[in-house]
C-alpha cells in the first residue's frame, strides 16, 4: 500500500516516442501500471519535456502548459535521436541537450510518480527499446535511465516484452506469433515462436522513421491545404503554429480511430486565422497510403528473414497504440489473409510495459509470474570491421554477422595490418541496420603492442553479440598470441557526469 516501505520495487519502463509508461508486478505475479502522482487515472505520460531556469518539467503538464502558451519551448520525440551526440534541445541559457539527457526528464518523472504511488524506491529498472536499436541506441538509453536516477539494469526489445505478455493468455503449445508493433515513431515487425518452454525469437525487421508522427504530418498536411484553400496563404512553419497543429492532428487522428469515426471536425484559429477543419475517414487512408506501403514493406522482410509464409502465422498480434488506426488494420487483413480470430489485439498501449515488467520480475525479482522465459534472441544489426580495400584504394565494411543471427554468436576473420611504422593497430567496429543503409561506428578500439616491422603481420579479429545483444572485440596477433578483448563501452563517463550535474541543479517541476 502507499507509503509502506519495503526492501526493492523492480520496475518495467516503455520509453516511448510520444508516451511513455511504467509497470512493476504485484505479489500475485499480475503486472499492474502506476499512475501519474497527480492523477490516479493517468497511466501514460506524454514524452514531451520542457527545460527553463526554473527547472525541468516532463509529461501532461507540458502540454497543458501549451494550451496556454502554443510557443513554448518543447521538445517531443527525443527517441528518434537516441545514440547520437547532436543537441536536440537547446534552453533559454543556450545549453544544449541530446537526446538521453532529454529523455532522462521523462524518466525521472515516471521514477517519481511510481515511488510516490507505492512509497517504495526501484531497486531495479528494465527498459524497453525497439528491436532495430543498434548499440548506441541501445547504450543512450541506458545511460538516459542513468542520469534519472535509475539503477538500469538492462533493456528488453519491445516485441519481445509484446509477445511476452500476449503468451500468457495464448494456448501453450508450439505456436508461430508475428508481432506488429507500430507506436509513435518506430515499427517493429518480428517473427517469434511460442513453445511451452518459453520464446524464441526467429527473425526481426523494423524502421525507426515509421510511426504515429508520421500518420500526424498526414494530418497536418490536409489541414494546411485547407487552410491555403480558405485564407490562400500558408500558415506558416513557427513553433507555435507547429505545436497547434501537431496538438490538433492527434485529436483527429484519435477521432478518425474510433469506433465509427468516419469524419472528424475541429474549429481552431491559425496564425491569428479561423478555420473549421473536416477530415473524413477515407481522405485520411488515401493520404496515409505510403506509410501504410512502408509498413507492408517491413512486414514481408521480417517473414523473408525468418523464411515462412503468413499461412504459417498461428497468431498476428498488434500492439502500439498507432496499431489501432483502422487503416492499419486493414491493411494487415488484406496483407496476410489471416481470419480476424488469428489477429488479435490486447492492451495496445499497455503491452510493451507490461511485458517488460515481467520480464524484469523474472530476471531480478522473486515473485511468481506465468511468463514464458525468453530462450532466445536474435542480432538485429550486421556487424563488422572498417578495412582498406588494396583492390578498390578505399575503406570498406566489412561484414562479421549478419542480422538474425540466434544470439549468442560470434565470428572470426584473419587480417593483416603493417606494423613498419607502428606497434598499433586501431580497430573501428561498425554496424549496420540494413544493407541499403549506412554504417554507423560504435567507437574504435586500439590494440598497442605490436612487434614493429612487418608489412601484412596476422591478426585474428573475432567480433560478438552476447545474450543481451551487447557488443564484444577480441583480438589476437597470430604470431605472438597477445590479445586484448573487451566490450564496446557507454559514454565516456565524466559526459554523463557534466549532465548529471546540469540536470541536478534543475529541480524536477509537477
Amino acid at each position: 500500500m502507499p507509503g509502506a516501505q519495503s526492501d526493492r520495487m523492480i520496475a518495467g519502463i516503455d520509453l516511448g516516442t510520444t508516451f511513455s509508461a511504467i509497470a512493476t508486478v504485484n505479489a500475485s505475479g499480475v503486472p499492474v501500471l502506476l499512475p501519474d502522482r497527480h492523477d490516479a487515472n493517468v497511466f501514460h505520460t506524454p514524452s514531451v519535456v520542457c527545460i527553463d531556469r526554473r527547472g525541468r518539467l516532463a509529461g501532461e503538464m507540458v502540454e497543458t502548459l501549451l494550451e496556454d502558451d502554443p510557443g513554448l519551448n518543447v521538445c517531443r520525440f527525443a527517441k528518434a535521436d537516441m545514440g547520437t551526440a547532436q543537441t536536440i534541445y537547446t534552453d533559454e541559457d543556450g545549453f544544449g541537450y541530446p537526446a538521453h539527457a532529454v529523455s532522462a526528464c521523462v524518466l525521472a518523472k515516471l521514477k517519481r510518480d511510481a515511488e510516490t504511488k507505492t512509497g517504495e524506491e526501484i531497486t531495479r529498472a528494465v527498459i524497453s527499446v525497439p528491436a532495430h536499436f543498434n548499440e548506441a541506441q541501445r547504450r543512450a538509453t541506458v545511460d538516459a535511465g542513468r542520469l534519472a536516477g535509475l539503477p538500469v539494469a538492462g533493456v528488453v526489445e519491445e516485441p519481445v516484452a509484446a509477445a511476452t505478455f500476449s503468451a500468457l493468455t495464448k494456448a501453450k503449445d508450439d505456436r508461430t506469433l508475428f508481432i506488429f508493433d507500430l507506436g509513435g515513431g518506430t515499427l517493429d515487425a518480428t517473427v517469434l515462436q511460442s513453445t511451452p518452454e518459453g520464446l524464441y525469437v526467429l527473425a526481426t525487421e523494423g524502421s525507426e522513421n515509421l510511426g504515429g508522427r508520421n500518420f500526424d504530418e498526414v494530418i497536418m498536411d490536409i489541414v494546411r491545404g485547407q487552410y491555403r484553400e480558405q485564407h490562400r496563404a500558408d500558415p506558416g512553419h513557427d513553433r507555435e503554429v507547429q505545436q497547434r497543429l501537431r496538438r490538433l492532428s492527434t485529436e483527429l487522428k484519435l477521432e478518425l480511430s474510433a469506433q465509427g469515426g468516419a469524419i472528424a471536425t475541429r474549429p481552431l484559429v491559425l496564425a491569428g486565422r479561423p478555420l473549421r477543419v473536416t477530415v473524413n475517414r477515407n481522405q485520411f487512408d488515401l493520404a496515409a497510403a505510403p506509410w501504410l506501403e512502408a509498413c507492408q514493406e517491413v512486414c514481408e522482410r521480417a517473414l523473408a528473414a525468418a523464411r515462412i509464409a503468413w499461412q504459417q502465422v498461428d497468431d498476428l498480434i498488434l500492439t502500439g497504440g498507432s496499431s489501432q488506426l483502422p487503416c492499419v488494420e486493414r491493411m494487415l487483413r488484406q496483407l496476410s489473409g489471416l481470419a480476424p480470430e488469428r489477429i488479435t489485439r490486447s492492451h495496445p498501449r499497455a503491452a510493451v510495459v507490461y511485458g517488460v515488467a515481467l520480464l524484469a520480475e523474472q530476471l531480478y525479482g522473486d515473485k511468481p509470474t506465468q511468463a514464458p522465459p525468453l530462450l532466445q534472441s536474435v542480432s538485429t544489426n550486421e556487424l563488422g570491421l572498417r578495412v582498406f580495400d588494396t583492390q578498390r584504394n578505399e575503406r570498406i565494411f566489412e561484414k562479421m554477422i549478419g542480422k538474425n543471427e540466434p544470439l549468442p554468436v560470434r565470428a572470426g576473420k584473419l587480417f593483416y595490418v603493417d606494423t613498419r611504422k607502428s606497434d598499433s593497430v586501431t580497430l573501428e567496429v561498425l554496424q549496420r541496420k540494413d544493407s541499403f543503409l549506412p554504417v554507423e561506428t560504435l567507437g574504435e578500439h586500439l590494440f598497442a603492442g605490436l612487434p614493429r616491422g612487418h608489412a601484412a603481420r596476422p591478426l585474428e579479429v573475432e567480433l560478438g553479440y552476447g545474450r543481451d545483444g551487447r557488443v564484444t572485440v577480441r583480438a589476437v596477433d597470430v604470431d605472438s598470441g597477445l590479445s586484448v578483448e573487451g566490450e564496446v563501452k557507454d559514454e565516456a563517463e565524466s559526459n554523463l557526469i557534466d549532465l548529471r550535474q546540469r540536470l541536478e541543479r534543475l529541480p524536477l517541476l509537477g
